[in-house]
């Protein structure tokens, strides 16, 4: 990997990173693996920060303004989604309201940063040697990146906060798509949703269905909650599953024979229909 950096690639690093992504875990499962990959990254780039000599002073600019602060970028990002979906209410309408508070932060940070941020929105270069060479790092009341490294040869007074407008760019897009996903979501349950279907099959059939649809990741592309589905499975087939579905899933786990007995069933008919539809 430091030999990748070292180049002035990031490719290796965003390679590894889609496999992480591109995984079957879960969202927090991602994000914590994400976590202690960029930390492990980190560390090695310590290592050979302290023992290398850039050869000028464009090579270090383009390190620091670069490569680096994309790194720190998405351990930011990653450690931020953590603590969002952590702290994440139960009620829909207030995990609104938890986001939107998250956004406002997003929000002040743009505001007191405002000037910093328009200089690389602008693609400017005039202030390059000062924000992100180590040779112009004199202010310590700028030492933001101390929160990561504890040593001023490793960091400049800037690429800290550049890592943070970057990560935070990112947080914002994700909150608002995330925002918007709820208030669909919302928008259908206020609707008046009237089904004359009924659900004739037994409970843990249906809560067997629900278990394997949120695990193949079919809703929101993974983000919706196993209560939510439940919810909305209840509305349309009239049906009450009860309060705790994960005791009927614990029942599902500890049969002896046949854990996906419905699935099977369900398998099983629709071949059937196909083979007879092919003769």
């Amino acid at each position: 990997m430091i030999t990748t950096i070292k180049n002035n690639s990031l490719v290796d690093f965003e390679h590894e990173l889609s496999l992480i992504l591109n995984s079957n875990s879960n969202e927090v499962e991602k994000a914590k693996k994400i976590i202690i990959f960029i930390e492990d990254i980190l560390k090695q780039l310590t290592d050979w920060l302290k023992h290398h000599v850039f050869e000028t002073i464009q090579e270090e600019i383009k390190f620091f303004k670069e490569i680096k602060p994309n790194i720190v970028a998405k351990l930011i990002f990653y450690k931020e989604i953590l603590s969002l979906v952590a702290s994440l209410p139960l009620d829909k309408s207030k995990r609104i309201k938890h986001f939107e508070k998250k956004l406002d932060a997003i929000n002040h940070f743009y505001r007191k940063n405002r000037e910093f941020i328009k200089y690389i929105k602008s693609h400017s270069t005039h202030f390059d040697e000062l924000y992100f060479s180590r040779k112009q790092y004199k202010d310590l009341f700028f030492n933001d990146c101390m929160v990561i490294n504890q040593d001023a040869k490793l960091c400049t007074s800037h690429d800290y906060l550049l890592a943070e407008v970057i990560a935070y760019e990112l947080l914002a897009l994700h909150i608002e798509n995330r925002i918007d996903n709820l208030n669909q979501s919302c928008a259908i349950t206020n609707n008046q949703f009237h089904s004359n279907l009924h659900w004739t099959a037994k409970k843990i059939d249906l809560i067997e269905l629900i278990y394997a649809l949120h695990e193949s990741k079919v809703f929101d592309n993974g983000q919706a909650d196993i209560k939510e589905i439940t919810h909305v499975f209840e509305k349309a087939f009239q049906i009450d599953l009860g309060d705790n579905i994960t005791r009927s899933f614990i029942d599902i786990k500890n049969r002896k024979t046949g854990q996906t007995r419905f699935l099977n069933q369900l398998q099983a008919a629709l071949e059937t229909k196909i083979e007879n539809d092919l003769n």
